[in-house]
């Protein structure tokens, strides 16, 4: 049987007036409360707790109080790191406890913080913020280190084979930093970076750019090559086979080879502005304004293409089970089987504005607009469309 169920609407009228009041305070209050936090904070006692949800389908949902855009990263020990829009990164446990966080950013009005932490070998995440700064921190959440490139940091940074890691900044430079956050490389496309680098296993650094072109970097940062695409190019995702798959706002998805040339290209009818997800079995995944979700052949030919009612704002990710999620702008996150079923969907309090991600035991993990994590459980099936 098909249905529908909205599991936020408790949550969110519990919450309204709370959210509401975060959203609005006065800054004589903030720098009030600014003046008794001590960073950062194990534990509880910070934010807003975890909460259980009257559905069963929810573990728990915790509150930053401001729109959560980047990617969930899943530490070794399933701890969960999130960077929220009010300029903190978050550590929680699997039960949606708060560890710790720590301030990676300034206070304002309107924060925009899109970059996605990586956690690296040791346990110390990376994060940028709008102040300028890539940052490194511990896993007990202490800054390591941070490195000032001047102007926002929106990308997200990858990390090399070495332990290099590369990112973007508004100030047009790819970066390359070693673990120590010593700089060792940097390279001008011209335009502010906006997208994601993406690493190929023989070290070589992809990077999409406003300019159109899809340059390819050897780990010394020298230019290998450079693709024209036919607008400006969003974040690649390398396949298994070493092929590039990247997106552009002039709406087509390319497959680019190792050396630079054009396989193949996919027109669809909107920009493609996320990165691609890809199957264990090559099958690549697309988001598209458009609205629809695109399963795409290695050979670029469409496999199947669903409808999710509304613009896709986030990209797709794929869970362990193989099914593929996406967010849109109607609210839902959305479920896909391999074979483009649909399987289901959830609406969090506000619209589903981060790419998914996913624990060990198949928990899914989502960002929400109006700031909350929600902690999903996908086995029981309870999320039905």
């Amino acid at each position: 049987m098909i249905w529908k169920t909205d599991l936020g609407r408790e949550k969110r009228q519990r919450k309204r007036g709370r959210s509401r009041l975060a959203a609005s305070l006065f800054v004589p209050f903030l720098m009030a409360i600014l003046l008794f936090e001590v960073l950062p904070e194990p534990g509880g006692g910070v934010g807003f707790a975890a909460k259980k949800n009257p559905g069963d389908a929810v573990k728990w949902i915790y509150s930053t109080g401001n729109t959560i855009f980047s990617r969930p990263a899943i530490g070794s020990d399933e701890s969960v790191y999130i960077s929220s829009s009010d300029t903190y990164l978050y550590a929680l446990d699997t039960l949606g406890k708060l560890r710790w966080r720590q301030k990676i950013g300034p206070l304002k009005h309107v924060s925009l913080n899109k970059s996605t932490p990586n956690v690296g070998p040791d346990g110390t995440i990376y994060v940028g913020s709008i102040d300028g700064h890539l940052y490194a921190v511990t896993a007990a959440g202490e800054i390591k280190w941070r490195y000032n490139v001047g102007r926002e940091v929106q990308s997200s940074p990858t990390l090399g084979p070495d332990g290099t890691i590369y990112f973007g900044s508004e100030d047009g430079n790819l970066y390359a930093l070693d673990p120590a956050g010593k700089l060792k490389w940097r390279y001008s496309v011209g335009n502010p970076v906006h997208s994601d680098p993406s690493v190929g296993k023989d070290g070589t650094v992809y990077l999409g750019a406003d300019d159109g072109f899809l340059y390819a970097f050897q780990p010394d940062g020298k230019v290998r090559w450079r693709f024209k695409a036919d607008s400006s190019v969003s974040s690649p995702a390398v396949g298994l086979d070493g092929m590039i798959y990247v997106g552009s706002t002039g709406g087509y998805f390319y497959s680019i080879s190792k050396e630079g040339k054009e396989r193949w290209r996919y027109q669809t009818t909107q920009p493609v502005s996320a990165a691609p997800a890809i199957g264990s079995d090559g099958v690549i995944y697309i988001g598209s304004y458009d609205g629809p979700l695109y399963a795409l052949e290695p050979t670029g030919a469409l496999r199947w293409q669903s409808q999710v009612h509304s613009v896709a704002t986030a990209g797709p990710s794929i869970g362990p089970d193989g099914m593929v999620f996406i967010g849109s702008n109607d609210g839902f996150l959305y479920a896909f089987s391999p074979e483009g079923k649909p399987v289901w969907q959830f609406r969090p309090g506000h619209a589903a504005s981060s790419v998914a991600a996913f624990g060990k035991d198949g928990t899914v993990y989502v960002g929400s607009h109006d700031g909350d994590l929600y902690a999903l459980m996908t086995a029981q099936k309870k999320l039905l469309f």
